[in-house]
């Protein structure tokens, strides 16, 4: 009887620091009101002029937004974009609030953080890591380098179909499983790969619409490779003059190189992330006329690595399946004989462009930007041994070979190309 009185006391307790814990926990200590916060929906970082970098950022207007008698709306902007110049992303921060507007500013929407050319040359990873710190900075949030400054790419990305701007990001980021000819890329991936990896870390290219008609003359050839990077892609009267085309090549935190949307893609095929994507190639019967197909991975890339004697060799096979889009020429090419002819026609063009690209990274000391690194720590047996790897110099020297097996499965509504009276 003695011992039951305190028992009784001590569960009293412990329900009562129970109900104390509960009102802590319920996270609105912190909070605020939608009518104190300037949303900012993307941010660019450039060179400074004045002072080493130049922040600019794209907030919603609230009073443009504002409903019932409280005014707004109207021709109001919905969006605004201000840029200031500073000694860091954070003291850029600070000055930002100094703008003239008396709310606190919010990462919490950003969607996207755009580079521009010449701060991504001189290096961003003091950047990221600024970035990264902040808990209120999305690590998926979309990184772009622009070509060019990213204050223009701003000023200028109008979208005529999207209501916000951040909208218009996330359905980019999405579009890259569509086309493959851009990388997706967020804030975290890039600074995991730059701290964990030996492979050389990409950032999907953007840019704005300047096309001339030198460079369309210079750009036509082979269909196979689009040849484009973002800004050059020739279109009149779009959706948009912002063009995500390409990729941005890094290595040490600076970039080092770009890739073209055909390259981009070859890429991704070797990386095994490649989407849907329309190829066109000429007809190997019918050099004037084009054949579209659309293909995707089959499955995931086959890759047999060997190390003899310190010299590696890596030999890769691509699996693709799809269906004709369009024959031009109005062969026969759905019938299984006629079939195996463009296929092999593909397979032979993807190997050299292939070849190509791989030379092209060795040459210009691009480093891995396939992740081959990522299979060769399979061979190892400890954490030493990566660490003393000098896969730079192991990946220049490796011999790599990459082949294409593609099968055209199916071959849409037509099953045969009829051939046309006259023909």
């Amino acid at each position: 009887m003695m011992t039951a009185k305190p028992k009784k006391n001590c569960y009293w307790l412990i329900i009562f620091l129970l109900l104390i814990l509960s009102l802590m926990v319920t996270g609105c200590w912190g909070g605020q009101e939608t009518d104190e916060v300037l949303t900012i929906l993307a941010i660019g970082l450039d060179k400074g002029e004045k002072a080493p970098l130049k922040m600019t950022v794209t907030v919603a207007n609230p009073s443009a937004f504002a409903g019932g008698g409280g005014g707004g709306g109207g021709k109001e902007e919905r969006f605004i974009n201000s840029t200031v110049e500073g000694s860091s992303v954070w003291n850029c921060f600070i000055l930002q609030h100094m703008y003239g507007s008396a709310r606190t500013i919010s990462f919490q929407h950003t969607q996207a953080f755009i580079i521009g050319e010449e701060l991504a040359k001189e290096g961003i990873a003091k950047h990221m890591g600024e970035l990264l710190r902040q808990q209120e900075v999305r690590r998926s949030s979309s990184l772009f380098i622009c070509r060019g400054t990213a204050e223009d790419f701003i000023e200028n990305n109008k979208s005529k179909v999207e209501t916000s701007p951040a909208r218009q990001y996330q359905f980019i980021d999405r579009l890259s499983h569509y086309t493959s000819l851009f990388p997706s890329s967020d804030l975290y991936n890039f600074y995991d790969a730059q701290k964990t990896l030996y492979s050389s870390p990409v950032i999907p290219l953007v840019g704005v619409s300047k096309v001339s008609k030198q460079l369309l003359k210079a750009k036509f050839g082979d269909p196979l490779k689009v040849p484009y990077y973002a800004g050059e892609v020739p279109e009149k009267a779009g959706t948009s003059n912002a063009q995500f085309i390409g990729a941005a090549v890094f290595r040490d935190g600076k970039m080092v190189g770009q890739l073209t949307g055909g390259e981009s893609r070859i890429m991704l095929l070797l990386q095994g992330k490649a989407g849907l994507s329309t190829f066109t190639m000429k007809d190997p019967r019918h050099k004037d006329k084009l054949l579209s197909f659309v293909l995707k991975q089959a499955k995931k890339p086959k890759i047999a690595m060997s190390n003899e004697q310190g010299h590696l060799r890596i030999h890769q096979t691509i699996f693709l399946e799809g269906e004709f889009m369009g024959i031009q020429s109005g062969e026969n090419y759905e019938s299984s004989s006629q079939k195996k002819l463009v296929e092999q026609a593909f397979n032979q063009q993807m190997k050299q462009l292939t070849r190509d690209l791989i030379d092209k990274t060795k040459e210009k000391n691009w480093g891995d930007i396939f992740h081959y690194d990522r299979f060769y720590r399979k061979e190892l047996c400890c954490w030493e041994e990566w660490d003393k790897l000098n896969w730079q110099q192991l990946y220049n020297e490796a011999d790599i070979t990459v082949e294409f097996k593609a099968n055209i499965r199916r071959v849409g509504l037509l099953r045969k190309t009829a051939t046309t009276h006259g023909e």
